[in-house]
C-alpha cells in the first residue's frame, strides 16, 4: 500500500499561525469503537456520527479550487463536512467541522498547522472518520495514481459513496463502476458532467457499444479555435491559458494524455471485465504543439473544423487519440465550453454532452454525484 509519511518536513510557519503539537493516530486492532484520533479526542464510539441523524457525512480530500467551490454549494445540502484532508494532514470533527474557518487557514498555511490535526495518510484518515461520503476533488497526477487508487479503495471497503473528480484512479479502477463497489461511485466530474450518464446507461452500453469517439479535452479545442481565426499554434496555446485551462504544467493537456486518460477509463467501463484496463502509455497520441496551424486554417475556409478525437474499439489494441477533421455539423464538433462522449451503436452514434468545464462546473458536477448518494431527492441550488 502506497502511504504518506507519518510527518511531512514543512516550512516554517508563518507568525500568524501558531502551529500546536501532533499526536500521529494509528488505527487500533480493538474493534471500531476503539478507533480514533487521539489528539482530537474523538472516536466512532463517542458520538454519533451526525449531531442529526437523517444528516449524512462528508470528508473532502483536497481543499483546492474545486473542492472550495464544492463546499460553497455543499452548505446548501443536507450533509455535514466533518473531516478535510490535504495532502500534510486531516481535520476532523464528528459535530461537523467550522468549514469557513478551515479554509482560511488553509489559504495561508497546510492543513498540518491547523490545531489537532492529524498528520495520518489519508487512507488511514477516511477510514477512521468513516464519513458518508467521500469527495476527492484532488486533480489527477500521474505520479499520484497509486495514492489515488489507495483513497478510493479506503472509501469503498467503508461503505462509503465515493464522488470522483480526477480521471487517474478511474482510469486505473474502471472496475469499480462494476461488481460488489456498483452504484457507489459517482464520476460525473471525471467526465465532464457526463458521468451519471455513462453510468445509467452501462448496462446497455456494455452489450452493444461497438466503439467510443470522445471529445474530451476542452484546452485543445479553445488552441484549435484560436488558430482557425488566424492565430499561431503557441497564441492558441496562449488563448487557453488566458482562459484559466492551463495548469502550472500544461503537459498533460498538451501532449494528449489527459484526452488518453478518459479513454482508458470509459474503455475499462464499457469493454473491459473488470480486471486491469489497457496501460495509458499504449495509447498512440498527438501533441498540440506539433499540430500545422495552416493545415487547420484550411480546412475552416472549407467549411470543416479540428478536433482532439479519442478513440477505441471493444478489443483494446486501437486506442488513439489524434486531431481529425470533422464537418462543421459533426456531433464530435464540440464547442469550446464542453465536452461530448460519443458512443457507436448498431442505430448510430449516441452523445453524450457535459458541461463541467473548469473548476466551478466541476464542483457543481460532483455537488451532482453526492445528490445521487443522497438518493436524488434533492433539489441543487
Amino acid at each position: 500500500m502506497t502511504v504518506l509519511p507519518s510527518r511531512r518536513a514543512l516550512p516554517p510557519a508563518p507568525t500568524s499561525v501558531s502551529p500546536s503539537p501532533i499526536s500521529v493516530a494509528t488505527a487500533s486492532t480493538a474493534g471500531p469503537d476503539t478507533v480514533g484520533f487521539r489528539s482530537s479526542g474523538q472516536s466512532p464510539g463517542e458520538l454519533p456520527v451526525s449531531p442529526n441523524p437523517r444528516t449524512r457525512t462528508v470528508h473532502l480530500i483536497g481543499p483546492g479550487q474545486v473542492g472550495r467551490a464544492f463546499l460553497r454549494r455543499a452548505s446548501a445540502l443536507p450533509v455535514s463536512v466533518v473531516a478535510i484532508s490535504d495532502s500534510t494532514a486531516t481535520v476532523f470533527d464528528r459535530a461537523g467541522l467550522d468549514v469557513e474557518a478551515v479554509l482560511a487557514h488553509k489559504a495561508k498555511a497546510p492543513l498540518a498547522w491547523w490545531p489537532r490535526a492529524e498528520t495520518i495518510p489519508t487512507e488511514l484518515a477516511i477510514a477512521v472518520v468513516g464519513a458518508d461520503i467521500v469527495v476527492d476533488a484532488t486533480p489527477t497526477d500521474a505520479a499520484g495514481t497509486p495514492a489515488a487508487v489507495e483513497r478510493g479503495r479506503a472509501a469503498l471497503r467503508c461503505g462509503a459513496f465515493l464522488c470522483l473528480c480526477a480521471k487517474n484512479a478511474l482510469a486505473a479502477s474502471p472496475g469499480w463502476l462494476l461488481g460488489s463497489f456498483r452504484g457507489r461511485v459517482g464520476i460525473d466530474a471525471v467526465l465532464g458532467g457526463t458521468g451519471q450518464k455513462l453510468v445509467s446507461e452501462l448496462d446497455e452500453l456494455r452489450q452493444h457499444c461497438r466503439s467510443l469517439s470522445l471529445v474530451g479535452n476542452v484546452t485543445t479545442t479553445v488552441i484549435i479555435q484560436a488558430i482557425e481565426r488566424g492565430a499561431s499554434v503557441q497564441a492558441g496555446i496562449e488563448a487557453a491559458r488566458a482562459r484559466g485551462l492551463l495548469e502550472a504544467d500544461p503537459t498533460r493537456d498538451l501532449d494528449g494524455s489527459d484526452a488518453a486518460t478518459k479513454l482508458v477509463a470509459v474503455w475499462g467501463a464499457v469493454f473491459g471485465d473488470g480486471g486491469r484496463p489497457p496501460a495509458e502509455e499504449t495509447v498512440r497520441r498527438e501533441d498540440v504543439r506539433d499540430l500545422d496551424a495552416k493545415v487547420v486554417q484550411a480546412r475552416a475556409r472549407r467549411g470543416a473544423t479540428t478536433r482532439l478525437v479519442a478513440r477505441g474499439g471493444r478489443n483494446g489494441d486501437d486506442l488513439r487519440v489524434r486531431f481529425e477533421e470533422l464537418p462543421a455539423g459533426s456531433p464530435l464538433a464540440a464547442p469550446p465550453d464542453r465536452v461530448v462522449y460519443g458512443y457507436e451503436l448498431a442505430q448510430g452514434l449516441r452523445v453524450h454532452t457535459g458541461l463541467a468545464v473548469g473548476h466551478e462546473r466541476t464542483a457543481e458536477a460532483l455537488v451532482q454525484d453526492v445528490v445521487t448518494a443522497l438518493g436524488g431527492k434533492v433539489v441543487c441550488p
